[in-house]
């Protein structure tokens, strides 16, 4: 008989009955997209929409980022050649109000200001599917709009994008609580979550030669979103609001300059006594200074870390600088630099 012969060897993971070479990472589960009518259905520039988060039954999840106002723009009643304005969807919101059970968590002033300079660092392939949202050129902008000096000629394909999506446009809900937290579930929570949206006025989202005759109106608006039924799901997302769970998000902060003017018809001057004597003469007075020069508005990332919560404030920085001015051997000089919470007089 031969002889046997026994060696040890490591043998790799692969050879176990419980090895699996791909980790399933995803839920399967039922999903429905629903798309109720709005109350109001019609809305105009400076209107309050409140849009409540729907309160679903139990085990009903919502997905991220699919809670929207979908909607038509109605741009009759101005001139024939008025067109909406590029990322209209961002531009048609002027302040978001956020809260929770009567209470108010955040309110973003020029929030669409806000917004629309976060979407200029999307990558191309997104703005390029972002049609409904209102990202978009400017010979669709007119095509859309049915203005009257839209192009024609050479527009295939922005002609076939206009039959898909006609009029109608979306306003995403794209709160971080929202998009980028997992689901949300409504029933986990003791109380309602509700968006106030407030309409912009027709300047700042339809373009026209004629500034008196610019109009627009929201109609048939419907409120869309997407869920999943899943118990597991749901039971995890309610574990987790038990728990405790903290939402980062953007603080935004925007300075407006103000125009100040110093007016002084009397000077005060120093005797020798140490006594403070005021004289009226006009060459002694302070010359007015003139209108401040505004400078263009900078836009700066400021990194700020608390215990609980990493947050980002993008901050709008104004430079507000008045001119030197002379009377006599006398100079004044003012100017005032706000960044963020620090104030520097130079």
């Amino acid at each position: 008989m031969g002889e046997e012969k026994t060696r040890g060897i490591e043998w790799p993971d692969f050879i176990h009955p419980t090895y699996r070479e791909k980790t399933l990472n995803a839920v399967k589960a039922d999903s429905k997209v629903y798309r109720n009518t709005f109350d109001p259905t019609v809305a105009n520039p400076g209107d309050v929409l409140n849009v409540h988060v729907p309160r679903l039954s139990k085990n009903m999840v919502i997905v991220p980022g699919s809670l929207a106002l979908v909607f038509e723009i109605d741009l009759t009643g101005g001139e024939a050649n008025n067109y909406l304005v590029q990322n209209v969807t961002r531009a048609l919101v002027s302040r978001m109000d956020m809260k929770f059970g009567g209470t108010e968590l955040q309110t973003t002033q020029g929030y669409g200001l806000f917004k629309l300079f976060e979407d200029l660092f999307l990558s191309k392939e997104k703005r390029d599917s972002m049609v409904l949202e209102g990202i978009q050129s400017k010979v669709l902008c007119k095509i859309r709009s049915d203005s009257g000096d839209k192009e024609t000629s050479g527009v295939d394909d922005e002609k076939a994008q206009a039959e898909i999506y006609g009029k109608k446009y979306r306003i995403r809900l794209d709160h971080p609580i929202l998009t980028e937290n997992g689901v949300f579930y409504p029933e986990g929570l003791y109380s309602n979550l509700m968006f106030q949206i407030t309409l912009a006025p027709a300047s700042e989202v339809v373009k026209g030669s004629d500034t008196s005759k610019l109009q627009y109106k929201l109609k048939n608006i419907q409120l869309e979103y997407e869920t999943i039924n899943s118990p597991s799901l749901a039971d995890e997302t309610f574990n987790v609001y038990n728990s405790g769970k903290s939402i980062p998000y953007f603080t935004a902060r925007r300075f407006k300059p103000l125009q100040k003017t110093r007016t002084h018809t009397s000077t005060s001057k120093w005797t020798r006594k140490g006594s403070l004597s005021k004289q009226s003469s006009s060459c002694l007075k302070t010359p007015t200074p003139p209108a401040p020069e505004i400078q263009k508005s900078s836009f700066s990332w400021i990194s700020r870390r608390s215990k609980s919560l990493s947050m980002a404030a993008l901050t709008c920085c104004t430079t507000v600088v008045w001119k030197r001015g002379t009377c006599g051997n006398r100079h004044i000089a003012f100017s005032v630099k706000r960044r963020a919470n620090r104030r520097t007089w130079i």
